[in-house]
């Protein structure tokens, strides 16, 4: 069946990609050979397949909010396990806006589906792929894990949830996008791996100065909306998790900020085990 393992497909905070960067946010959670994809931001098709992950075992995609680095590719990975693998049941969760999300991404490739039912025998994705929107509590339960959902503070987006994957001897906890929220801590306390986004606060600050022509209300929405190193490694402190991953890199690592200058800042406020995330980097469970 293979090892269990959390893979971090995509850890860069946001929609843009430059050239030779890390991809936008998606991880993917291998449990007794089966495969469960949380959140699918740009890249996450490719970023699956370059795991050296099977589409056959792809059994549930989950999205924690409906921002573009974490929802863009949705349709594209399901499509594609559709296309490549023998029919199987996947199963979708997602906040409200899910349906709306998915309604649209199969009528993009309508006539593509028909075509290739019609001219190879491909099964009908709708018959196979299904969905449910969700909101705070347990949302989702098969024979390997449990997942519970905890709405996060991310304005303008409403909608917006941590979620709680418990295994038969693990609990991994993604924190999703999230200003500094002590409730994040009680819902992921004692896991074995919490999942935080982070933010460098003078890297941001340099970024947004750099995009003020493209977006003048960008520094707004980051210290608003996400989570400072210092503060990430506060949550993580205050849940007692044993192991936190830092990834949703704001701003991404590269000319701006270093992985060193990310563990300087998180270490102000938490001395446990660390790891600083990168794309395809891969956790034991």
């Amino acid at each position: 069946m293979g090892k269990n393992r959390l893979i971090l497909l995509g850890t860069k905070g946001g929609p843009v990609i430059t050239r030779d960067g890390a991809w936008p946010t998606s991880h993917a959670l291998v449990i007794d050979g089966h495969a469960y994809v949380i959140d699918a931001g740009l890249g996450v098709t490719r970023q699956y397949v370059q795991a050296g992950l099977s589409f056959a075992d792809l059994k549930a995609v989950f999205i924690t909010h409906h921002h573009s680095d974490h929802n863009l590719e949705l349709g594209a990975l399901l499509y594609t396990a559709w296309n490549a693998a023998k029919p199987h049941p996947i199963a979708v969760h997602g906040p409200q806006g899910l349906n709306h999300l998915m309604h649209h991404a199969l009528a993009s490739q309508a006539y593509d589906i028909g075509i290739r039912i019609a001219d190879e025998g491909l099964a009908d994705p709708s018959e196979l792929i299904t969905w449910q929107e969700y909101h705070s509590g347990e949302i989702y339960q098969d024979n390997r894990i449990r997942v519970t959902a905890c709405k996060v503070c991310h304005p303008p987006v409403e909608e917006c949830y941590a979620l709680k994957v418990e295994t038969s001897d693990k609990t991994i906890v993604f924190g999703a996008d999230t200003c500094f929220h002590p409730p994040l801590a009680d819902f992921a306390k004692g896991a074995d791996i919490l999942i935080h986004e982070v933010m460098h606060i003078g890297a941001a600050q340099k970024l947004c100065e750099m995009n003020k022509e493209i977006e003048p209300n960008l520094w707004s929405h980051f210290s608003a909306s996400h989570t400072s190193c210092e503060d990430a490694g506060r949550i993580a402190t205050m849940s007692k998790c044993k192991q936190l991953v830092i990834n949703h890199f704001v701003p991404q690592i590269g000319p701006l900020v270093s992985r060193s200058d990310y563990e300087q800042a998180v270490r102000k406020t938490y001395q446990g085990e660390l790891i600083i995330g990168h794309d395809l980097c891969e956790i034991a469970l």
